[in-house]
């Protein structure tokens, strides 16, 4: 889990409340500083040195792509916020005689509005409709956002695939895809669905020494011998130098066979630990991808 910009630029809701955050307390900081005469206002000074500290941890948190360890310390910690801003715009607002006691009290009531937000979010389960709305919004969606799960293609991305593989891979793949094509038009012929009595040309290839005569009695076993493995083509295996605890029970969706399904409780071993899909292995063996939000490191 390193210290990576984009996890910040990537999330839109992180972002934006921390932009907003800081714009609210230098309201709030401006208006306390422009009535030198307030005394009063020691109150509302600690408050905002507190809020000050609590929007940059948890930037820091964004940045360390930990947010979601500390989810429920942090809404412990907004509360005591909330308390402070709150306290100082009742304060500040039966003190209307300074326009920077009304400047403060405006950036008080921003900051307690965002406590409030962040205190909904961080507080809500993962899968609770709020949360899913606002995680949908991020490149990299939630987890817990089914139907917003990103494309098998970009997980692949954050795999330790080394340098060489990917093209086999892909070769790979291309040979499945054109063998399952073939052997639905073979399917098609042999039941009688294609009315046609004519060939594509893609289906013709290693026939061309054949005669007609020969296709209608070859075709069929062309069509059905699976092409030959790539003895050439080898995933370099995974080396898991972590434990993992599942926090959650969670079902892998069934469009992406790249994901792996966990029990509560259940110990995985896992790498590729940096962004929010990590690479992991069950103890029967079974291995995949699993959302971060869902497990915890072991020490």
């Amino acid at each position: 889990m390193g210290f990576l910009l984009s996890n910040l630029l990537g999330d839109p809701f992180a972002i934006s409340t921390v932009s907003f955050g800081m714009i609210a307390w230098i309201i709030s900081l401006a208006g306390a500083a422009a009535n030198p005469s307030a005394t009063y206002l020691r109150f509302t000074w600690w408050g905002l040195v507190y809020e000050l500290m609590l929007i940059l941890i948890i930037l820091v948190l964004y940045l360390y792509n930990t947010i979601e360890l500390y989810k429920f310390t942090l809404v412990g910690l907004l509360a005591v916020a909330t308390v402070y801003t709150t306290n100082s715009v009742n304060t500040l607002i039966y003190n209307s005689n300074n326009a920077g006691n009304l400047c403060c009290a405006a950036g008080c009531i921003l900051l307690s509005m965002l406590n409030i937000l962040w205190m909904v979010y961080f507080g809500g389960h993962p899968e609770s409709p709020t949360n899913q709305f606002i995680d949908s919004f991020s490149v990299k969606a939630s987890p817990f956002t089914h139907g917003q799960i990103p494309s098998s293609a970009n997980k692949m991305e954050d795999s330790d695939f080394v340098s060489g593989a990917r093209p086999a891979f892909n070769s790979y793949l291309n040979n499945e895809s054109r063998h399952s094509q073939l052997t639905a038009n073979a399917n098609n012929n042999m039941n009688g669905n294609n009315k046609s009595n004519y060939m594509l040309s893609s289906q013709l290839n290693g026939l061309e020494n054949f005669s007609s005569s020969h296709i209608n009695d070859n075709a069929r076993n062309t069509f059905y011998k699976a092409e030959p493995a790539n003895e050439d083509f080898n995933l370099p295996a995974t080396t898991y130098r972590y434990k993992a605890k599942a926090l959650y029970n969670y079902e892998a969706n069934p469009e992406d066979i790249n994901e792996i399904s966990f029990q509560k409780d259940e110990i995985l071993e896992v790498d590729d630990i940096d962004g929010k899909w990590w690479q992991a292995k069950r103890s029967n063996g079974q291995v995949g991808i699993c959302p971060s939000n869902y497990v915890k490191l072991m020490d």
